[in-house]
């Protein structure tokens, strides 16, 4: 376990001799509330935030199981208009959001509703799996109908026009990759998450996926998930993955760690000195795993071996302010805040909890979403299962709150650093 440890304590000392920053919690506000008799795993989770057009602040939320059946129905939506005080439900936002594209496009990654396996008529699966939460099988793209093959919808507002428009992404993927897959009695249709999509420094596009299995010679399956990385120079219209961030685990870390599905739900995020930094999950059904963080110099070509960043972590958020501070927001149990001012993101401080785990257990899906609000400040938006209503029923809830950065004059930092050399 020696290794584990060091790894530790290298972090803790770093932490230690981070830029000293404070952070403030706002109160929670409510964004959206379920009926009490909503507790199902599902609904009222899952958010995402973003910037509307015309400065309006936009969250979308899940209200179905969570399912791949549920795969392109309607999400929840609620909008604010004060920067988070308060908020008004809404069948759709009035103004457009999505990704904008330096040539003032507006990008949307959408999903297509799943189609009954039942019902299609698919070959014969080329490789099959059971994962730690479902099964999965898998077709050769090249092997199915057309209206069966087709992928990766999204929604386009172009430059000057008034109309969403649907199209349908052109991704190049190798052979052994290009499948799809039958889950939960359903074809699901690929598609890109809305969250993943980052417009480069240098103008072009990328994001991320994971749902595709990494297979070995005769299709046998290594592992039901890989992080695959792709990149965009047109738009959106076509991708084009530039590289792979195999399972590379610590097994001292992790008891589980062999029969992991995989990294998932990876976050790439441009630093400010210029580095990508990654963070990975591997929480499945076989319980709580470790949080990695991974790191490439080169647009995400080549990545540093993965090494544990925390012991929990689902949904990774990452947020640079324009103050330089960087945010990093995750959790399960409980929902967490990490800072640090360190340009190249490897001195971080302690872990701030915005929400904890209570005696009933998880009492939130952990997953949050986080945008900026001035350069000192950001707002997180998760969920609280066990939020009083008025009439003091515990209810599953979107809610947002505040986090205020602040340097704390160094003081920690050089009485760590004085520490450290007189050891």
């Amino acid at each position: 376990m020696r290794q584990t440890h060091d790894s530790v304590s290298t972090q803790r000392r770093a932490a230690a001799l981070a830029p000293a920053l404070s952070l403030t919690l706002g109160e929670p506000v409510v964004i959206a509330q379920a009926a009490p008799e909503v507790t199902g795993w599902g609904p009222y989770q899952f958010p995402r935030v973003e910037r509307l057009a015309d400065g309006t602040l936009h969250v979308a939320y899940h209200v179905h199981a969570d399912s791949a059946v549920a795969y392109g129905l309607a999400s929840g939506h609620a909008v604010s208009r004060d920067e988070g005080q308060s908020w008004s439900a809404v069948d759709e936002p009035c103004s457009p959001g999505g990704l904008l594209l330096p040539d003032g496009d507006r990008l949307l990654a959408d999903a297509a509703r799943s189609l009954p396996a039942g019902t299609l008529s698919l070959p014969p699966p080329v490789a099959s799996v059971h994962a730690s939460y479902v099964d999965y099988s898998y077709y050769r793209t090249r092997d199915l109908p057309p209206d069966l093959a087709r992928g990766w919808p999204f929604l386009r507002l172009a430059a000057g026009e008034n109309g969403w428009q649907r199209e349908w992404a052109t991704v190049a993927l190798a052979e052994d990759a290009d499948v799809r897959t039958v889950t939960e009695d359903v074809l699901v249709i690929p598609f890109f998450e809305q969250d993943r999509i980052r417009v480069e420094p240098e103008g072009s596009l990328r994001t991320t996926t994971y749902l595709l299995p990494e297979l070995g010679v005769r299709r046998k399956v290594i592992r039901p998930l890989l992080v695959r990385v792709f990149r965009s120079a047109d738009g959106g219209h076509t991708w084009r993955e530039i590289s792979t961030i195999p399972y590379q685990p610590d097994p001292d870390a992790d008891p589980h760690w062999d029969a992991r599905d995989g990294f998932t739900e990876p976050e790439l995020h441009d630093l400010p000195d210029g580095t990508l930094l990654g963070l990975l999950r591997t929480s499945d059904g076989n319980g709580v795993g470790p949080l990695y963080c991974t790191r490439s110099a080169d647009r995400g070509a080549t990545w540093e071996r993965p090494r544990v960043f925390d012991d929990l972590g689902v949904w990774p958020q990452l947020l640079t302010l324009a103050s330089g501070v960087t945010l990093a927001v995750y959790g399960r149990p409980g929902l967490f805040v990490r800072a640090t001012a360190d340009p190249a993101g490897r001195q971080w401080g302690e872990r701030v909890p915005l929400l904890t785990a209570g005696a009933m257990g998880t009492d939130t899906c952990s997953y949050a979403d986080v945008i900026a609000l001035d350069a000192r400040r950001a707002l997180v938006v998760y969920s609280d299962f066990r939020y009083p209503n008025a009439q003091g029923q515990p209810c599953k809830t979107m809610l947002c709150r505040s986090i205020a950065t602040a340097a704390e004059r160094g003081v920690r930092a050089r009485r760590a650093s004085a520490q450290e050399e007189k050891r």
